[in-house]
């Protein structure tokens, strides 16, 4: 066996298994990781100075319509903002509403896979408009639509709903 010593930026560390032990991501820049079991799973943190949006783009080891990772993107209080679940490349994103710390976390979905992924998560400080934001799960806390203008959302879970409000 290899030991190199040095920087591990770009790396993921192991025990990152929780919020309180997450690799810090650095915005627009890959960090690769793996899945050491099928119970493990790697949280990851991005700080975000101002509201606007994170896109989080997934490059899997697997290229296959097998969900083998659940990847998704939280608040501090743990609240699903997106998710996604796959079993090949994927990108998708979601609205922040402040500034604050946000977490991705892998995970194993249906298969599992030891391979190497890398993901790489990017903020965006500016306008929400055109993104959806959590949590707009009632009427009181309902995104506001623009006429004529596109929003983006996602449904994050099987008992997650959306409002509107224009």
């Amino acid at each position: 066996a290899t030991s190199t010593v040095g920087n591990t930026s770009g790396a993921e560390t192991e025990n990152n298994d929780s919020q309180s032990n997450a690799d810090t991501l650095t915005s627009g820049t890959a960090i690769k990781g793996q899945l050491s079991s099928s119970s493990d799973k790697d949280y990851y943190k991005i700080t975000t100075s101002g509201a606007g949006t994170i896109a989080i783009n997934f490059d899997a080891p697997t290229n296959s319509t097998g969900d083998y990772f659940k990847i998704s993107l939280t608040d501090s209080s743990g609240t699903v903002l997106a998710a996604q679940d796959t079993g090949s490349d994927t990108t998708f994103s979601a609205g922040v509403g402040s500034a604050g710390s946000y977490y991705v976390f892998v995970q194993k979905d249906y298969w599992y896979s030891s391979g190497q992924y890398s993901l790489t998560a990017t903020s965006t400080v500016g306008n929400t408009s055109g993104a959806e934001t959590e949590n707009n799960d009632s009427q009181s806390n309902a995104d506001t639509l623009t006429s004529g203008t596109a929003i983006k959302g996602q449904l994050s879970s099987s008992s997650d709903k959306d409002y509107y409000k224009i």
